[in-house]
């Protein structure tokens, strides 16, 4: 394995992480909510997780400098967002989207910033 490839690994294995579990921590939420547009941040935010750590196994996908993990992180932020404006005048939904919210905005601006970070080791 190459050096760049290590790092790559890495800066993938972060997004791939932040996204997956973050779905499964949130999955709960599709059970408890009453509402069918209040279960679908949660639902869609654990697809997003599947997506990413099935991209993360497939194949050298781990290894590669690719845009698909900030993109599925930043696909993760704008569904919290969404969540947040469907469920904001119902109180007791909107809880859990206000940390979410703060997390994935972190962790966009974190990923993206490794991601066109150039790396100086290479």
């Amino acid at each position: 394995m190459q050096l760049s490839d290590a790092i790559n690994r890495g800066k993938n294995l972060l997004a791939t992480s932040i996204i997956a579990l973050s779905g499964l921590a949130f999955l709960p939420e599709t059970f408890l909510e009453n509402d069918m547009s209040d279960k679908m941040d949660d639902g869609i935010l654990f697809i997003l997780g599947v997506i990413a750590l099935v991209w993360y196994l497939i194949s050298g996908n781990r290894f590669k400098r690719s845009m698909v993990p900030p993109i599925l992180v930043t696909l993760a932020m704008l569904d919290k967002i969404m969540g947040l404006a469907i469920e904001f005048k119902d109180k007791e939904a909107v809880g859990d989207d206000f940390g979410g919210l703060i997390l994935f905005i972190v962790a966009t601006v974190l990923v993206w910033w490794q991601y066109c970070k150039k790396d100086e080791s290479l």
